[in-house]
Formats: C-alpha cells, sequence, structure tokens
C-alpha cells in the first residue's frame, strides 16, 4: 500500500486557503466498506470531531493574535498574563487535533510550521535568535513568512518569546521581540483558520476518495485508515517521544529541555488533550471504533480498551500540568504511565488486526 499521509486523500489545494478536486482522485467506496461501518465513522468523525476541533482551534487563535498585539501597546504584568491564558487555549486546542497529520494540515506543511517539535537540534531557538538581530525596520509580513524557515512560524517560536525568565522586559525593550510575538500569533491564527476551511470546504469530497484503482486497498477506505493511524500513531509517539525522551535513564539523569512546552509548563496538559482527543476517536457517538469491535465478536477486547484510556486519564489527572515539574516528585508515577501507554498500544494494535486494517508507513517514523 502507498504512503497514506500524502494529500491524495483530500482534494488539491491551489492558494493559501482554497482547493480544488484533481480529476480521477475520486472513486467509489468499496461494497464491502461498510460491512463494518467504515462509511458511517468517517463522517461522524469528520462531522462531530475534526470539523468543530479545528474550528476551535482557529477560534483560540484568533484570539491569542489579539490578546498579543494589545500586548505590543500595552506591555505590561496584566497583559502579559492575558498573552499566556490565551496561548495555553491555543496549545491546549492544538493537541486535541494535532494527531489529524493528512489532509489540508500538510499543505505548505502547515502542520511543522503550527508546532516544530521535536526539536532535537535546537534549531528553532537559533534561528529565532537570528531573526531578533535582524534590523530595526524589518518587517514580519506574509513575504517573510513566506520565506522563513518553519521553526520560527508557529507555538514553539510564540512560547519562547513570550515565558523566558525576562520575557517582559525583553517584549518591553527597543528590540523586535514584541513585534515578532505579534507577527508570529497573526501567523498562527491565520494558518488554522485556512485549514479549518479547506477541511470544511472540502470534507465531502473526502468522504467518497479511496486509493488508485490499480493499488491494493483492500476493503478499508483510505480515509479509515488515516484517521486509524491517528489514533494509534500518537500513542506510541507519547511514551517514546513525550515521555521516556524526557525521563531518560533515572530520576537523577533526566533531560526537562526535551518536554514539549516545557517553558509554558504544559507537557503533561498537552499529553492529556492527546489523550482525550485519542479516546474521542476510538469511542465514537454512535459509530465508534467500539461499536465496531463489538459488533464485529470482540467485546472482550473493546473493554480493554475503554479501561486502559479510563486507567490512563485517572493516572494523569493528579500529575498537574508540567512534567518537569513531575519528573521530580512523580518519577515512579510517570514510569508507571509509560506502561500503561504501552498496553494501550499494544491493545490498539491487536484492534486493527481484528478489524484487518493495515496502517502500513509510520508518518513519526525518524522523528
Amino acid at each position: 500500500m502507498k504512503h497514506l499521509f500524502t494529500n491524495s486523500l483530500f482534494p488539491v489545494l491551489a492558494g493559501s486557503g482554497g482547493f480544488f478536486v484533481l480529476a480521477g482522485l475520486l472513486h467509489t467506496i468499496p461494497a464491502n466498506a461498510d460491512a463494518i461501518g467504515w462509511n458511517d465513522y468517517n463522517r461522524e468523525t469528520v462531522e462531530q470531531d475534526i470539523l468543530p476541533a479545528y474550528q476551535r482551534l482557529a477560534e483560540k487563535a484568533s484570539t491569542l493574535a489579539t490578546a498579543t498585539s494589545e500586548l505590543c501597546r500595552s506591555t505590561d504584568e496584566t497583559h502579559l498574563d492575558s498573552v499566556h491564558s490565551a496561548f495555553s487555549s491555543t496549545l491546549y486546542a492544538w493537541q486535541g487535533v494535532s494527531a489529524i497529520q493528512f489532509g489540508p494540515i500538510q499543505f505548505l506543511m502547515r502542520n511543522y510550521a503550527i508546532q516544530y517539535w521535536p526539536d532535537r537540534k535546537s534549531i528553532g531557538r537559533r534561528q529565532l535568535q537570528s531573526v531578533l538581530e535582524m534590523p530595526a525596520d524589518t518587517r514580519f509580513d506574509e513575504t517573510f513568512f513566506h520565506q522563513a524557515s518553519v521553526s520560527i512560524k508557529g507555538l514553539p517560536a510564540l512560547e519562547r518569546l513570550l515565558y523566558n525568565d525576562d520575557a517582559l522586559s525583553q517584549l518591553q525593550g527597543p528590540g523586535l521581540n514584541c513585534r515578532l510575538a505579534s507577527a508570529i500569533a497573526n501567523n498562527v491564527a491565520e494558518m488554522t483558520q485556512s485549514v479549518a476551511n479547506d477541511w470544511q470546504q472540502g470534507y465531502e469530497a473526502m468522504l467518497t476518495v479511496t486509493p488508485d484503482d490499480d493499488e491494493e486497498s483492500g476493503p478499508v477506505p483510505e480515509l479509515s485508515i488515516n484517521l486509524m493511524k491517528s489514533l494509534v500513531e500518537p500513542v506510541e509517539m507519547i511514551r517514546d517521544t513525550k515521555l521516556r525522551a524526557v525521563m531518560s535513564r533515572g530520576p537523577d539523569a533526566t533531560y526537562p529541555h526535551r518536554a514539549e512546552s516545557w517553558m509554558s509548563e504544559q507537557s503533561l496538559a498537552n499529553i492529556r488533550a492527546n489523550l482525550q482527543a485519542a479516546h474521542r476517536l476510538y469511542t465514537g457517538e454512535s459509530a465508534g471504533l467500539d461499536l465496531m469491535l463489538k459488533q464485529q465478536g470482540h467485546a472482550e477486547l473493546a473493554e480493554e480498551i475503554e479501561q486502559r484510556f479510563r486507567q490512563i486519564e485517572a493516572s494523569l489527572e493528579p500529575l498537574g500540568d508540567s512534567l518537569v515539574a513531575a519528573l521530580g516528585r512523580e518519577y515512579s508515577s510517570l514510569l508507571e504511565l509509560t506502561a500503561q501507554f504501552k498496553s494501550l498500544d499494544e491493545s490498539l494494535n491487536q484492534a486493527m488486526q481484528a478489524l484487518d486494517v493495515q496502517l502500513g508507513f509510520n508518518s513519526r517514523d525518524g522523528d
């Protein structure tokens, strides 16, 4: 099967916010696709989960852009606190949909532009510093962001500007910090609104697209496969990249600065949002994966997965929002959490086998 995180699943995009349907991509979903209810699952997930999640993200990002603009007009502690609140809300909304790594989010690498992470070589930090050393009259306009690296277009770069120990004095200073922060916030708002618009305008076409006729597509529509990848792959990434890479070899050998959103102290809040989104992808309303497993005679596995989700949610609750803070006081709890994510990953992969879903290439390999 071909690489399933390409835009072949979605109408070809044209321009920054629009797209058109490429003739030849639209096919009829195989008759046996609904034997397990994939068609209903696809529509329900897109309409009830994905579209609202992207719209919510766009709204939060718009609020962040407005708050950051106001901060630059009145650069004081009160306005900085407002921006911090808007940033956390935007970040949480992004984490709720960040697992969807197909469709319009891939156009112009908007997935990486919104959040370039993990950044193991600190590329973002160095490139951000280079921008801050540009001439005072530098214009942070559309041309600038079109040419700029993805590492300084989105939330991680904005986090560095807003959460440094001396962020307020730097934002108040004569440098470029506040203008750049406002420009990045506006860029995030524009990107997220464009993605939301692209999904809204094109999802009906997406619901009827299958792999090209000359390929072995099997009984499962390509959209379903991508949605299953969005459910299964992030569980492994949370365990390996968001937790184990930070926890390293033990409580005395951790790497706090590897944590996602460590400066804003939102690392565990991010994971909580990721898990809630995955749980929704699994449960659904009337056509969830839970129901499909039960209908196919796998009720015990379905219940096992549900319990694993609930177990992890309960384990996360008392740990707070900051992984860095939890490293010192809750290392054994975090270690148990990684084991719980491994068990969930194994159970979800069993579900894929039970429903004959071949996930194929893991887009996160090599991160």
